[in-house]
């Protein structure tokens, strides 16, 4: 559930909670009264799971350089960093990267894989990239950190019964074969695992509605929509020829050999329908070219497979080296969603299969008479960072907390209308979020990516999605190949416990514990104005411990506020503060402790009052 009404009266000293607020509107620090937390009984949303920690992980160059390839396991370091932060989720094989990923491709010994090429960003220019972390990598990884995996899979380049077989070698038992054909769990365990890894949620496809990920589907939405959930057929335009994986301009370009072999991006190819240029002249197909004569300008085209064949200067010509060659050709036809979903669930009833396709205009298509279990909704702050740290906090932080709701309040009012409902009512797994900078790298502030000001917002971004229920929910992302500051865990080869996973850290601390009734009373507004200083979630665990996570997002003022708590919580609680010298500090690896946890210990019987510093991030644990 999620309610957000207004707060009721304090009666004789006795709190009388009839409905509930997240907070009172920010009232100017200089006419401020008394500022006091009062936390109820009555739970506001479902509870918190473990899952709400977790991470969006990416294949490539040895799962971005954590793969220890000399001893054939995970990184020592991220282990440990992920069994610290009590990450409980990891989403394999990414995400935009991952859109074209062959997972056949990437199992059984390492000289025996094939290659793969990227959907974009990491290896977004098409070249080739490597299977040495596979399903399997991944799984052991998870295992040693006492996690699972929720898995993206292709929806662009491989069919539903491919789609199938992976959540078969995945799931089954040894022998099951649901999927029929190839027994892939047998598979799976000549590659080293018996038993299942038991994966629950799935998505197919990463983001497809972005202008960078429509790969074979149509520039128009409404089109690409369609395309996406039910499946179709679109013309390619001019496109180069590659091969498999390598979708780089140099790889369809001719070397001046015989016999050259290319292929179109997104196969099949509708017959009858290509046309393929050397050099922009037009070239014809012929049915074989062992009947051509030696300077007929002519090719051989698979339209399954999308292959096609030059002559070797006896039966047919060789295209002239440095020969750019390109094709027009309608791609199809491709499965949608619906063939996606059928096939998956037949391999694995019990599975959820989650839509990528964030927005009300998918629910309203699909209506009550398609299904899809989930959606994953991707939740950024994207904005252009430029200015002063100061600058960027006070602009951002009011942004900050339009993401969660606006997308999740849409999404959930679409299904409400359009959706089914009762035990098939859809749910919203966050498969990636945090912060982007859409603008120039070098205007942000050195580090920016991993300040104590990108913390607090991540930290809402958390709230927020624990009051709307969100069951799981995967930080982007786990670590990169080189230091940086904005990732998860840094970036290899030493990695960083940073601020936000240090956050996180925290956040585990309310896994099991359910959301209740919280108000900030005379919330004051924040230096730099624009927003209220305190946000504040509220939980209250089975055996009645109480737990508070308050962000005083203001850069420069500590805040005193009340502490009222529910009847029978009191006595010594824990007190965890995280925070750093400045809203600009960051941890790394010359200075790894610059956003740290403190912990005291604080006698709140009766309540009584605390001073959450500037720009902290403060967790109390009350016993009952």
């Amino acid at each position: 559930m999620h309610r957000r009404t207004a707060l009721a009266t304090a009666l004789g000293g006795l709190l009388v909670f009839t409905t509930i607020a997240q907070a009172a509107p920010a009232a100017p620090r200089a006419e401020a009264a008394d500022v006091t937390i009062t936390v109820g009984t009555e739970a506001t949303a479902a509870t918190v799971r473990d899952q709400i920690v977790g991470a969006n992980h990416r294949w490539p160059r040895d799962g971005l350089g954590m793969w220890d390839t000399a001893r054939n396991e995970p990184s020592a370091r991220m282990v440990e960093l992920a069994k610290q932060t009590r990450l409980k989720l990891v989403r394999y094989p990414g995400g935009t990267v991952a859109n074209l990923y062959d997972w056949k491709r990437a199992i059984g010994p390492q000289h025996k894989r094939g290659c793969q090429v990227g959907g974009g960003f990491v290896g977004g220019g098409g070249e080739p990239m490597d299977s040495r972390y596979g399903p399997d990598e991944n799984e052991r990884f998870v295992e040693a950190i006492g996690a699972r995996t929720t898995v993206m899979t292709n929806g662009t380049t491989q069919t539903p019964r491919d789609a199938g077989d992976y959540v078969e070698y995945m799931n089954a038992e040894v022998g099951a074969n649901p999927n029929g054909g190839t027994d892939w769990a047998k598979v799976r365990a000549d590659n080293g695992h018996q038993g299942p890894y038991d994966v629950r949620v799935w998505e197919v496809g990463n983001e497809l509605y972005l202008p960078n990920q429509a790969y074979w589907r149509a520039e128009n939405l409404d089109t690409r929509l369609r395309q996406f959930a039910f499946g179709g057929t679109q013309r390619q335009q001019d496109q180069p020829l590659g091969s498999a994986c390598d979708h780089r301009p140099e790889a369809g370009k001719s070397d001046g050999s015989a016999g050259q072999e290319f292929q179109v991006w997104y196969p099949p190819v509708v017959p009858g329908s290509a046309t393929v240029r050397v050099g922009g002249e037009a070239w014809r197909r012929v049915a074989d070219l062992g009947a051509a004569a030696s300077d007929a300008a002519v090719y051989e085209l698979n339209a399954k497979t999308g292959q096609v064949r030059f002559g070797d200067g006896t039966h047919g010509r060789i295209p002239p080296a440095d020969a750019p060659i390109r094709a027009d050709y309608d791609s199809g036809p491709h499965a949608g969603f619906t063939d996606f979903y059928a096939a998956m669930k037949k391999a694995d009833p019990s599975i959820s299969v989650c839509s990528p396709w964030e927005k009300p205009a998918f629910v309203q298509l699909m209506g009550r008479e398609h299904a899809y279990d989930c959606i994953g909704p991707h939740l950024y702050l994207n904005r252009a960072v430029a200015g002063t740290s100061a600058e960027i906090h006070d602009r951002f932080m009011p942004e900050a907390d339009k993401v969660v709701d606006g997308e999740l309040d849409a999404l959930e009012a679409a299904i409400k209308q359009y959706g089914p409902g009762g035990d098939k009512r859809p749910f919203l797994e966050v498969s990636e979020y945090g912060t982007i900078n859409s603008g120039n790298p070098d205007d942000a502030p050195a580090g920016w990516a991993g300040s104590m000001t990108n913390v607090l917002i991540q930290a809402g971004h958390v709230i927020g999605m624990a009051d709307h229920s969100v069951p799981l929910a995967i930080s982007s992302n786990l670590n990169a190949d080189r230091p940086v500051a904005g990732e998860l865990f840094g970036g290899a080869p030493d990695f960083t416990d940073t601020g936000r996973a240090r956050m996180l850290g925290l956040v585990s601390k309310l896994a099991g514990s359910t959301p209740v009734q919280r108000e900030v009373q005379n919330n004051p507004q924040a230096t730099g104005g624009g927003y209220p200083a305190l946000r504040v979630l509220s939980t209250r665990a089975e055996d009645g411990t109480v737990r508070l996570l308050v962000l005083n997002r203001d850069r420069e003022q500590a805040v005193t506020a009340g502490l009222a708590l529910p009847p029978g919580a009191g006595g010594k609680a824990k007190v965890h503060t995280l925070n750093g010298a400045e809203i600009s500090s960051y941890n790394s690896a010359d200075d790894p402790d610059a956003l740290k946890v403190t912990t005291a210990e604080k006698d709140v019987g009766g309540g009584g009052r605390h001073t959450f510093p500037a720009h902290s991030v403060t967790l109390f644990e009350v016993p009952v």
